[in-house]
């Protein structure tokens, strides 16, 4: 019964715990609780789990501590003890794992703060701060090295130069600007394919807002009503959950949707919105508004999450 205990019980809790990471990685679902980032240190930890279960299979463990009178773990000094403690580190697990929905509830984002303000966010994540830094700088440095101008022409007499050569090497400077709107992936349709977060943080940055406002946006979103209307029109929070390095963190952000008519939706359906891209000042603040041509009901987006 002391070999159950001191070696079987710490094996089978470290494999289990290895097996639900492992598990987590391989279908991906490790998604929704990580930030891409940090999924890699979940993968080593769930390999190095697994290794200490093997150790623990192979080499019987020394229980003399938890057994004896001194020992400072007092449920480890009973066998009933050991079981409820093997019981609270793998029961829950194991129920998350075969039960977790992989999505927030409604009543979970309900009674979260919303947030439609990118300052809220603490900045840019690192692959948007990217884009924007490059878009930033491109649009006042060519594309292309810079290299030295090319050297004045000597005066002629009119007529004498020679016809300029359509396929001569131009120089960086006349090359064109980049912008933003370079990295930003479109549909078949031609549609901008956005996502909350460029929509909210294009409200708060020039350089964005020029690439985004008074184009066409197609965006997948989950449906949240809002009672404010503007003008007759309807207005409803497209949502979707922004996470920095964990599930713990998540938190939900949306944009505003406006349209002639609410759709006729359950809370939180999954919907893409093609629409223009509009960013009004109210209430003395600028906001993003994606007026909405057309709502359909959509698939949920491979990652829950926005990064």
């Amino acid at each position: 019964m002391n070999s159950f205990f001191a070696r079987w019980l710490p094996c089978v809790t470290l494999a289990t715990w290895s097996g639900v990471l492992l598990f987590y990685h391989q279908s991906d679902r490790m998604r929704d609780l990580l930030a891409p980032q940090f999924r890699v240190f979940a993968l080593i930890a769930g390999v190095v789990l697994a290794l200490m279960a093997l150790v623990f299979a192979l080499f019987k463990a020394d229980a003399s501590c938890c057994s004896a009178n001194d020992c400072g773990h007092g449920l480890s000094r009973l066998n009933a003890g050991k079981l409820l403690t093997f019981a609270v580190l793998i029961f829950p697990l194991t129920l998350a794992a075969k039960f977790n929905p992989g999505e927030y509830s409604v009543n979970a984002v309900k009674n979260a703060t919303v947030s439609t303000d990118a300052s809220s966010l603490g900045g840019a994540s690192k692959a948007r701060q990217a884009k924007l830094d490059a878009a930033r700088e491109a649009d006042v440095i060519a594309k292309g090295k810079i290299s030295e101008p090319p050297p004045l022409p000597l005066p002629v007499a009119p007529g004498s130069q020679p016809p300029e050569d359509a396929n001569a090497k131009k120089h960086p400077a006349d090359a064109g600007t980049q912008t933003f709107a370079d990295y930003l992936q479109r549909s078949s349709d031609g549609n901008i394919i956005a996502e909350v977060l460029d929509l909210l943080y294009a409200a708060q940055d020039q350089v964005l807002r020029k690439d985004f406002e008074g184009k066409k946006v197609e965006l997948v979103v989950q449906y949240m009503p809002e009672s404010s209307g503007t003008g007759g029109a309807k207005r409803f929070k497209g949502v979707r959950m922004f996470m920095t390095c964990c599930a713990a963190d998540a938190r939900p952000i949306a944009t505003m949707i406006e349209a002639d008519k609410l759709p006729d939706f359950p809370e939180m359906t999954w919907v893409k919105i093609t629409g223009t891209a509009t960013f009004p000042v109210e209430k003395g603040r600028r906001i993003s508004v994606l007026k909405a041509e057309k709502i359909e009901k959509s698939k949920p987006p491979e990652d829950n999450m926005l990064y």
